[in-house]
């Protein structure tokens, strides 16, 4: 390790004290004996090498001072130092002579006046390249000669000087005055380095970042500049510090706002590759503007970003692409429903939409969330109906690592922690099983997750929207769902009416759909037949405009092929009027064997008006085996 220390001795006595307190010490620290004259051109080949502190004595400190651009200490002379060297002379009634630097000459001064002995000084001032040395001496000597001076005080310059007097009393540094410049040596270097490790930190944040940084003073010079900057600006000129704001980037307005105060953000301003986007923000100190920092951000890259960030949220299915505007409607009733939901997402509260299968549940969820004060964060689906239960505790909470055989490592976050800030949407909430349920309402109530397998809680921020096609207050009566979840899920209630109840927006959806569609298969929507519009409204649409865009789809690949139109839509809705819809009720052959059972007995004990004993004499079990199934 180099020494960043070195003590410059002007003569042999304050070397060797210098060497011996220095071992004392233990310290890291070069002593180096020079004579006065040449201290200046040593401390400046030290500088060169690395040495960030120098030490000194008397005039040669005060020469590297006043010409080397380095932190200096000075082995100053103490009071007590004076005091040794005047002391036996206190009593003299004689005059005497103090010659030396500014120093040396005023601490004499004080302890003389202390004890009034009578002095007469020559001071040693400017720098030791500019002093005449033979004028000094000449000097010196008339006003000993004049004064009829017998002795003389100073320190290492007198000898120097080699003056004619009976008594010459040379000022030496005590150990102590050495020790306490050592100390003061070795706080400048840690404080140094400190400040070059905040320095460097500051440097590379700076150079870091991807926004241009420009910081000025309060006089509108530039003091800090990064690498972004010089290149949104195209500038080469590396000297750049110091130099006037206005000369370098003439319109960036940051002498405006050092004038006004007045911080400037959000600004659009042109610079040589395009737009950027600028925010000027004044520095103040005691309410006195002292500088202004500005940050720019190239318009087309803050695009770049934002499509990428959209991409990657699409890509995992966080992003909600619908709206209000997206929602086709004439009927008077939809109108009404679509206001109450804009006036919903202006809240945070929960948010409970009830319609069958293919009414647009989903696109009414996506269209609050993007008008809500949370359109900026994730939005995350589910349906809880297409997922076995098992899975969907660890997809909507997540696990630890280790929390059953084949988890990740690492462990995975649940679809309530990717909401964060955002909304999750529960599809078919009314197929979520008991278990779920409870862990679903502690959620709602806590808001707070805790991933399977740990026990750690995770505070979130979510606004949960959820959806069924099933009459919830039925599930509660058979025991199938839990009526606190209900009222819990239930704050805000959108019922979105079958397309059986608003076929006066039949017309609107065709010519939507048809134009859709048209575009999906090269097809001309013109050709559509407006004779087909009166078998689509004598249809009642059990699945809704789901399948109102299935027939649709039909219709156009017929006539792609060449068939009929009307005769080919008869036949098309003879088909979908013939269908039989499936009992909902009748169809719970899915999931574990507990819930077959369970949705067997829920569609008995409707079918018999929720009578346990008539439900148990058709099942053939007994009325504890339906209360416990339920």
């Amino acid at each position: 390790m180099e020494t960043k220390i070195c003590l410059i001795a002007p003569y042999d006595e304050i070397e060797i004290l210098a060497r011996q307190v220095i071992r004392e010490m233990h310290a890291d620290i070069k002593v180096y004996r020079c004579p006065i004259q040449e201290g200046v051109s040593l401390a400046k080949k030290l500088k060169v090498q690395g040495v960030q502190v120098i030490i000194s004595r008397g005039g040669t400190a005060a020469a590297i001072r006043s010409q080397v651009d380095i932190p200096l200490v000075e082995i100053k002379i103490t009071g007590y130092d004076v005091m040794r060297a005047i002391g036996p002379y206190r009593n003299s009634t004689e005059t005497v002579g103090i010659i030396g630097f500014e120093n040396v000459v005023r601490g004499c001064r004080v302890i003389c006046d202390f004890w009034n002995i009578p002095t007469r000084e020559f001071m040693i001032n400017g720098a030791q390249s500019d002093i005449d040395w033979e004028d000094v001496r000449d000097s010196a000597q008339k006003l000993i000669d004049t004064n009829k001076i017998n002795l003389v005080i100073g320190d290492n310059v007198v000898k120097r000087l080699g003056l004619k007097t009976s008594s010459v009393q040379m000022i030496s540094s005590g150990e102590e005055s050495i020790v306490q410049a050592v100390l003061e040596a070795q706080n400048i270097l840690a404080a140094q380095d400190e400040e070059k490790k905040h320095t460097e930190r500051f440097r590379t944040i700076l150079n870091s970042i991807h926004d241009g940084v420009v910081a000025v003073d309060e006089t509108g010079l530039i003091d800090v500049i990064n690498p972004v900057a010089k290149q949104i600006f195209k500038i080469k000129d590396e000297q750049l510090i110091g130099r006037p704001i206005k000369e370098i980037l003439p319109n960036t307005r940051m002498d405006a706002v050092l004038k006004s105060g007045v911080e400037e953000t959000g600004q659009l301003q042109q610079c040589p590759g395009g737009y950027i986007l600028t925010n000027r923000i004044p520095i103040l100190i005691d309410q006195v503007v002292k500088g202004v920092v500005a940050t720019f951000q190239e318009v087309t890259r803050i695009q770049d970003d934002e499509q990428k960030i959209r991409q990657s949220l699409y890509a995992k299915g966080l992003i909600a692409k619908y709206r209000f505007s997206d929602i086709i409607c004439n009927n008077d009733r939809m109108k009404r429903l679509i206001e109450l939901a804009k006036e919903y997402s202006k809240t945070n509260a929960t948010v409970l939409i009830q319609g069958d299968n293919g009414t647009g549940k989903e696109m009414f969820a996506q269209s609050i969330h993007v008008n809500s004060a949370r359109a900026n964060g994730p939005f995350v689906a589910i349906n809880c109906s297409a997922i076995p239960p098992q899975l969907l505790e660890s997809e909507l909470f997540g696990y630890a690592e280790g929390a059953f055989t084949g988890a990740k490592k690492g462990g995975k976050p649940g679809l309530f922690e990717l909401a964060h800030r955002g909304t999750i949407f529960l599809d078919e909430i009314g197929d979520m099983n008991k278990e779920l349920q409870t862990s679903l309402l502690r959620v709602l109530e806590e808001r707070k997750v805790m991933r399977l397998g740990s026990d750690t809680m995770t505070p979130i921020d979510v606004r949960i929207i959820a959806a069924t096609n099933v009459n919830l207050k039925k599930q509660i009566a058979l025991g199938a769902f839990r009526m606190d979840l209900f009222y819990r899920l239930n704050v805000l209630n959108l019922p979105i009416p079958p397309l059986r109840e608003r076929k006066d927006d039949i017309p609107l959806l065709v010519a939507c759909l048809i134009t859709e569609l048209s575009r999906q298969y090269n097809w001309n929507h013109e050709a559509f037949p407006d004779a087909v519009i009166p078998f689509l409204l004598s249809h009642d649409w059990p699945g809704n405009i789901r399948e109102l865009k299935n027939v649709l789809e039909r219709i156009v690949l017929s006539m792609q092929a060449g068939q009929e139109p009307v005769s080919e839509v008869e036949m098309i809705m003879a088909e979908a009027c013939s269908c039989e819809e499936p009992k909902a009720e009748k169809v719970f052959f899915s999931g574990t064997m507990h819930e077959i059972k369970r949705k067997a007995v829920a569609v008995v004990m409707q079918e018999v008006g929720y009578n346990k004993s008539k439900a148990a004499k058709i099942l053939g079990i007994n009325r504890a085996t339906i209360e416990n199934l339920l």
